[in-house]
């Protein structure tokens, strides 16, 4: 077991004193890719936010995105249909050629471009599975982009609908600039190389394992950079079965890492003392969320049954999972939209409560003709305590009789194509926000989009979604997410879990912890630096 005070082996086989020495961060998450047009997991979005420029970016403290690569941008209608930027003159990409208006006009196109391919392709019985372009990319973000034009220095983004949001997408990494000479149309890029803008240049990438990034000399942007560069180790589970979160913490306790940012083992979180000398420590309310997802489309899954889904969120005890298995490093959740977004609220506390009456189950099941008890699988794959979450909730779901579960772990490399293949009748996956606002906890998830391959569509909540998306007082729009929210519950196809309470541990003699991450999808690590 770690423990935490030990930073003795830090200070002994730590960085040798040279304060251009790599600053070495510790992550549980790896990414998926580092083409921007090609991922959507929080890692991979992590990692390229320091990778590549967008027009807009979210700035620590602001509400609503500032100027990075554009001069300006902002709706030129009404109705917020037409959305237009100004590119900045005189930005290049790391291999030195100029950025243009073109460059960004193909890094939305291709986005498109490669989400309609894959589309094509699934419905092609003439081209064999196996050979059907495999597409995990952003596209149910830019649901309500028509067509991107360039104009000049300007680039004119036309919207099919009114969309408030769209600025949030354009800070995102969905929004990532890349060299239209360098990334093809309709491929994803997988040499391990990048060319973009961004604050830090990829010097070496090896999937799974490590990234090293150095400051980019060419950097022109809002951010001051450290001088220091950051290499980061990606953790997995071991071969031997050994978690990636107590990989993380043997690292760190062997002084082999100088922030620990991943997940950490959640015994070991509970005995961190914050107001300890040995190492420096940044706690806050997280974003992200810990979802149990009950698919519609598997065809013969009793999930396909909207009483069978309600029976199963009932028997979800959060309670007894942040307390027995994390160890009280998480929070319940009853909502989708986590605490600290407009529109949260408790919708599945006020429809399922916390202590069903299996009795009661039992009888709703076998009123609509069935016999118990149910079976069916349930997938999932990384995540802090993630075997002893799985079995618990497996264990919650049986104890009364009603369900028969078995549990199926999958390693994250085949979990996600597998998860947008829609696979899985049943599975737990966390939630990250792609930006700051209660719509990256509902119109992906809950809308057309459907970023979870659930196969749930409801006209009710795509209208409320429009509604939101028109308002541009983000503010205003609470009481359309709690309505959204509370069909959501009633429909229980994506099931809340958890929210996490966000904890980094560092070396003592790093600074720049508090504004490494927020709720916006980025990851500053430009703001770390050593004593």
């Amino acid at each position: 077991m770690l423990v935490v005070g030990a930073v003795g082996g830090w200070l002994l086989f730590g960085p040798s004193g040279n304060d251009k020495d790599p600053i070495v961060v510790g992550s549980t998450s790896a990414p998926t890719s580092v083409d921007p047009g090609a991922a959507t997991d929080a890692a991979a979005w992590y990692l390229m936010s320091n990778l590549y420029q967008s027009l807009l970016t979210f700035v620590p403290g602001k509400e609503e995105p500032e100027p990075d690569a554009a001069e300006s941008c902002g709706f030129t209608d009404t109705e917020l249909t037409v959305y237009r930027c100004t590119l900045r003159e005189g930005l290049t990409f790391s291999n030195g050629r100029e950025m243009t208006p073109e460059d960004v006009k193909f890094s939305y196109d291709r986005i498109l471009a490669m989400g309609d391919r894959a589309e094509r392709e699934a419905d092609d019985p003439n081209i064999a599975e196996d050979d059907k372009f495999q597409y995990s990319g952003p596209i149910t973000l830019l649901s309500s982009l028509e067509t991107v034009r360039v104009d000049g220095q300007d680039i004119v983004f036309e919207l099919s609908h009114t969309d408030a949001t769209f600025p949030f997408i354009v800070a995102g990494t969905t929004g990532a600039i890349v060299d239209r000479e360098k990334y093809e149309e309709l491929e994803v890029r997988t040499d391990g190389k990048v060319d973009g803008s961004g604050p830090y240049l990829l010097k070496s990438y090896t999937p799974e394992v490590s990234a090293e990034l150095v400051p980019n000399p060419s950097y022109d942007g809002p951010y001051e950079v450290s001088d220091f560069p950051i290499t980061i180790r990606y953790f997995n589970q071991g071969e031997d079965g050994t978690s990636a979160e107590d990989l993380l913490a043997e690292a760190w306790d062997k002084g082999e890492i100088d922030v620990a940012d991943g997940k950490l083992p959640p015994d070991v979180v509970a005995e961190i003392n914050s107001a300890s000398p040995d190492y420096r420590v940044y706690e806050s309310t997280g974003g992200s969320i810990r979802v149990m997802t009950l698919s519609t489309q598997i065809e013969g899954s009793v999930m396909q049954d909207k009483t069978v889904r309600q029976v199963a969120a009932a028997l979800l005890d959060r309670q007894a999972i942040a307390r027995q298995v994390q160890r009280n490093t998480v929070e319940p959740l009853y909502s989708l939209i986590p605490v600290g977004f407009t529109g949260h609220g408790t919708p599945y506390h006020d429809l399922y409560g916390d202590a069903p009456d299996p009795a009661e189950l039992q009888d709703k099941l076998e009123s609509a003709g069935y016999e118990l008890p149910l079976s069916f699988t349930l997938a999932y794959s990384r995540g802090a305590a993630n075997h002893e979450e799985a079995e618990l909730i497996e264990q919650q779901l049986e104890a009364d009789g009603l369900f028969e579960v078995e549990l199926e772990y999958h390693e994250w490399s085949d979990f996600i194509p597998m998860k947008n293949n829609a696979e899985f009748e049943a599975y737990l996956i966390g939630w990250r926000p792609d930006y700051p606002d209660p719509a990256t906890f509902t119109d992906a998830l809950l809308g057309p989009g459907d970023s979870m391959r659930t196969g749930y569509a409801s006209d009710e909540i795509n209208g409320l979604i429009e509604d939101t998306q028109a308002e541009s007082d983000r503010g205003r729009t609470d009481q359309g997410f709690r309505q959204i929210h509370e069909l959501a519950a009633e429909a229980a196809t994506i099931v809340p879990v958890w929210q996490e309470k966000r904890l980094v541990v560092a070396a003592p003699d790093i600074t720049g912890l508090q504004h490494l991450q927020g709720s916006s999808g980025v990851w500053r690590l430009w703001e770390l630096s050593r004593l």
